[in-house]
């Protein structure tokens, strides 16, 4: 147990540490949001990217005030991003002093994993499954139609699009944490496998932008990849798990180099 732990806090302790952690990343998300807005062309010009070999250039505005505030959510959306791992940290560093040295040492990893494969879903979908849908749909029957994106409508769907994937991407993780629980073990995750595999179809077709057979592929290829990895999680938890179960019923005393999965007990 740490040292901090072993210390009685008061309650108002803890909202004052709390009130500063969140001070903290107040003033950080402001000064990210900022000067992202001082870029805003660096940053539209990554927003407008997937748009590219669709015939769209320019967005279109509805309203006097509708070009500024649409450049004030892409900057706030932006410098939320990029203060990203900071706001993690004040999160850690905030309730570390209650955690056991073990938990302490899988903080970092975990964290390292859960943001790592966020990000990483958002850049898959960024740059290979939104291009293909947009430039499928905005040249759909080109030839009958004139196609005008709203900015706003368009931000927002591109926010709630990487998103979706940033999300989707954690299944290993989730998976992990449900064997960890024992709600689950891998057994049971390989024989109900194929039921899993139609539920990725059906969330691949939801969450893409259009329902073509590429961007349906290009989605639920890797959501089965990602469940056969959350299988191998789930069984390096379960054979973690039966090895110390096994230790502690001959009296040895329990081993303390936790991975990241076991440090998340407590």
């Amino acid at each position: 147990m740490s040292k901090d732990q072993q210390k009685s806090m008061p309650i108002m302790s803890h909202l004052g540490e709390l009130r500063r952690r969140l001070t903290y990343i107040a003033i950080v998300v402001i000064v990210c949001v900022i000067a992202c807005f001082i870029l805003k062309n660096y940053v539209l010009d990554i927003i407008m990217y997937p748009l590219k070999n669709t015939g769209v250039d320019k967005l279109v505005t509805l309203g006097v005030t509708e070009g500024f505030m649409q450049v004030l959510k892409v900057s706030i959306y932006a410098g939320l991003i990029v203060s990203l791992p900071f706001i993690l940290y004040q999160f850690w560093a905030f309730i570390m002093p209650g955690l056991y040295e073990t938990e302490k040492r899988s903080v970092i990893p975990y964290t390292a994993a859960t943001t790592g494969l966020f990000l990483g879903g958002v850049v898959f979908g960024y740059y290979i499954v939104l291009p293909v849908g947009l430039r499928f749909m905005l040249n759909y029957a080109e030839q009958n139609f004139d196609q005008l994106l709203q900015a706003e409508r368009y931000f927002t769907f591109v926010a709630l699009f990487l998103l979706a994937f940033g999300v989707v991407f954690e299944l290993p993780l989730v998976m992990m944490l449900l064997a960890w629980t024992g709600f689950v073990d891998y057994k049971k995750m390989q024989k109900v496998r194929k039921y899993a595999i139609l539920g990725e179809a059906v969330i691949a077709m939801v969450i893409t932008p259009s329902q073509d057979p590429v961007s349906m592929m290009l989605m639920l290829i890797p959501l089965v990849v990602l469940y056969e990895f959350g299988i191998v999680l789930a069984r390096l938890v379960f054979r973690r798990k039966a090895k110390r179960a096994k230790k502690e019923a001959e009296g040895q005393p329990p081993d303390t180099s936790f991975s990241e999965a076991e440090g998340a007990e407590g």
